[in-house]
C-alpha cells in the first residue's frame, strides 16, 4: 500500500513534469501525452515515449523503456483520478530533431481509495526526439518542490 502511494505521488510529479512540456507545435510529444494522461490511458501514454525512454519520478525507481513506463502508469491510474494538470514552461531549446523543455507543474488528483484530493507541485525537464515523423519523450524527469524554508 505504501509503495502504491509513493508511486502515485511520484507519478503525479512525473506526469506533470515530463510530457507536459515538449510543446514544439502541432504533433509535439505534449500533444500526445496530455490527452492520454487526462484520459488515464496507460497504453496511449506509453506511446508518447521512445522505446528506450527513461522516466524518473520522485519516490519510485527509474522506469526504463516503454513497457516499464506503461506499467507505472497502470498502477498510477489505478490509484488516482487526475482532476487537473497545469504546466508552466520556463524554457525550451530545439536543435534539429532534438528538443529540451523545462518548467513547473501543478497536479491535482483524487485518491480512489479514500476520495482525498491532493495537489502536487514541482518542476520538470524533458528531452524529446522526432522519431519516424513524430515527437516522443526520450528522457522525462520530474521532481517535487522542496519544503518551504524554516521561518527565521
Amino acid at each position: 500500500m505504501r509503495k502504491n502511494k509513493l508511486f502515485a505521488i511520484a507519478g503525479l510529479l512525473a506526469v506533470f513534469a515530463s510530457p507536459l512540456l515538449a510543446k514544439d507545435g502541432p504533433g509535439s510529444a505534449q500533444d500526445c501525452w496530455k490527452p492520454a494522461f487526462e484520459a488515464s490511458d496507460a497504453d496511449a501514454v506509453a506511446q508518447c515515449y521512445a522505446p528506450d525512454a527513461v522516466l524518473w519520478l520522485p519516490g519510485v525507481p527509474v522506469m526504463t523503456g516503454r513497457e516499464a513506463i506503461r506499467e507505472g502508469h497502470v498502477g498510477y491510474f489505478a490509484a488516482f483520478k487526475v482532476k487537473s494538470i497545469t504546466l508552466t514552461r520556463m524554457g525550451h531549446n530545439a536543435v534539429g530533431d532534438d528538443s529540451a523543455t523545462w518548467g513547473t507543474f501543478a497536479l491535482v488528483v483524487v485518491s480512489k481509495e479514500d476520495g482525498k484530493e491532493t495537489t502536487s507541485t514541482g518542476r520538470y525537464t524533458d528531452v524529446s526526439r522526432k522519431i519516424d515523423g513524430r515527437w516522443m519523450y526520450v528522457v522525462d524527469h520530474a521532481s517535487d518542490d522542496p519544503p518551504p524554508a524554516p521561518a527565521k
